[in-house]
């Protein structure tokens, strides 16, 4: 096992994958989109989660992931992020996951809330299939057939990541627990989000299924009122969520909700892990029989609608990036130009699988960027090439060969006009179009030698840090 980590940077080839860009980071890893490349041009894109050089923590940052690995790639389910592949690059352990072409729940009711909300049914529905991959992990079993008891512990807006299409998929089994978790287990070190904690895993007491039961209600609350039902009372969040008060009904806030719904709600809500729904998958069938028309026939049709509206100009623009990224990574490879670290770690932890929320500000960059941008949807790429001392010899040269042969050529005509002294001032004025043509078409191949030249220098940087924070907290 290697004592320090190695270090990473776009273009480098890990394993069968080229990495193209970093797309997420938190304290403890780092998520990349990648390329797989096959035969007679087959590509595939990835995500692929790598470790940070953090000293002192190698093992158990590398125990984690052998976790995760383990209980993401045994689940199989279309609401579910997908783990392809646990590899390995000089001691390095890195776990290769689906791509998903879409953004995190917390960027869809980031961008909602801007005209009015997510539609209820349309939050209903995708909350729907957050439970389908939960009840999906919940169930998940050994190779004999007994229950593992997995509990996900981190059900948050950044790990459930929607397809343009809108497909929820369920991401990020990075703190989940196999089997009953004690308090003795969780003292140590309470992992998660603490808005969508449950009070027992707050309190690092017993946890089961029951414990996501309560933060996929803490998100349908949030997704259908707009919002979080334990940050608005004027004291901590955490302290909120341990006492015995009850949670605001939905229909205080918004006099025409659902009852049915809120009946819902208020049951996965419940301080009493014992009142609560038993599983994910009584709470969708509770959400079934209160909303059906969330989950009618054609409604799919109504969420790929949603999604186009909404992040219709969103998704173009992060596919053109990609495949920006996509040409400067085989730039690079062509020319075998070097390629600098990109990006440095962030003090948040790594919470999903997106571009864009999840990389550090300008101000946590080092000034030596990487020559393959960070993916930013909507930024402009440009390649600025930089010129080197042989670039501006042959500017020089170019330009001492023109002075020569306007000198020679001046001398000529001089020579001629002695020669036909009867020559007129128009007929002596008549060549000097031609001497212009030929100048700028001398000057314009000169230029062109010189872009030309400049075009094999490496490709530099050229976005900025755009947003907030990529949740993390794919695809």
């Amino acid at each position: 096992m290697s004592s320090e980590f190695p270090s990473f940077s776009p273009g480098q080839k890990l394993g069968r994958y080229d990495l193209l860009a970093p797309i997420a980071q938190g304290g403890m890893a780092q998520v990349w989109v990648a390329r797989l490349r096959g035969a007679r041009g087959f590509h595939k894109l990835v995500a692929i989660k790598t470790l940070l050089c953090l000293r002192g923590e190698e093992e158990r940052m590398e125990r984690m992931l052998l976790e995760e690995a383990r209980i993401a790639s045994l689940i199989q389910h279309s609401n579910v992020v997908q783990t392809l592949e646990l590899g390995e690059h000089e001691g390095r352990l890195y776990l290769v996951m689906e791509w998903v072409d879409g953004e995190p729940l917390s960027e869809v009711f980031a961008a909602a809330e801007r005209i009015g909300g997510i539609p209820q049914l349309i939050a209903v529905n995708l909350l729907g299939q957050t439970l389908r991959g939960l009840q999906a992990a919940h169930e998940l079993c050994d190779e004999g057939g007994s229950a593992l008891g997995v509990v996900h512990l981190d059900v948050s807006p950044h790990n459930v990541l929607v397809t343009y299409s809108g497909v929820a998929k369920l991401a990020d089994f990075g703190i989940a627990r196999a089997g009953r978790s004690s308090r003795a287990e969780l003292a140590h070190e309470v992992q998660g989000k603490f808005p969508y904690m449950a009070p027992e895993q707050i309190l690092s007491g017993t946890i089961d299924q029951r414990t996501d039961v309560f933060a996929a209600g803490v998100l349908l609350y949030l997704l259908t009122t707009g919002r979080h039902p334990f940050k608005d009372r004027g004291i901590d969040v955490v302290e909120n969520i341990v006492s015995t008060d009850p949670v605001i009904r939905p229909s205080l806030l918004k006099p025409t909700y659902s009852r049915t719904l809120e009946a819902v709600v208020m049951k996965a809500l419940d301080k009493d892990r014992e009142r609560r729904w038993p599983s994910a998958e009584e709470m969708r069938l509770a959400l079934e029989r209160g909303v059906p028309q969330a989950f009618g026939l054609g409604f799919e049709a109504q969420l790929r609608s949603f999604m186009a509206d909404l992040l219709g100009d969103r998704a173009l623009a992060k596919r053109d990036a990609l495949r920006r990224a996509e040409a400067a990574a085989d730039a690079l490879k062509e020319n075998a130009l070097p390629v600098d670290s990109a990006v440095a770690p962030s003090a948040g932890s790594l919470r999903a699988i997106f571009i864009d929320r999840e990389s550090p500000r300008e101000s946590e960059v080092p000034a030596r960027k990487s020559h393959i941008p960070t993916l930013r949807p909507f930024a402009r790429f440009g390649p600025k090439p930089r010129f080197s001392a042989f670039h501006f010899a042959v500017a020089a040269l170019s330009l001492s060969a023109i002075a020569i042969w306007l000198f020679a050529w001046h001398a000529s005509e001089g020579t001629r006009a002695a020669a036909a002294p009867e020559a007129s001032w128009v007929e002596l004025r008549a060549p000097r179009p031609i001497l212009t043509t030929k100048v700028h078409a001398i000057a314009a191949s000169a230029s062109a030698s010189v872009t030309a030249s400049a075009s094999t220098l490496p490709i530099a940087s050229a976005l900025a840090p755009t947003s907030r924070r990529l949740p993390a907290k794919p695809h």
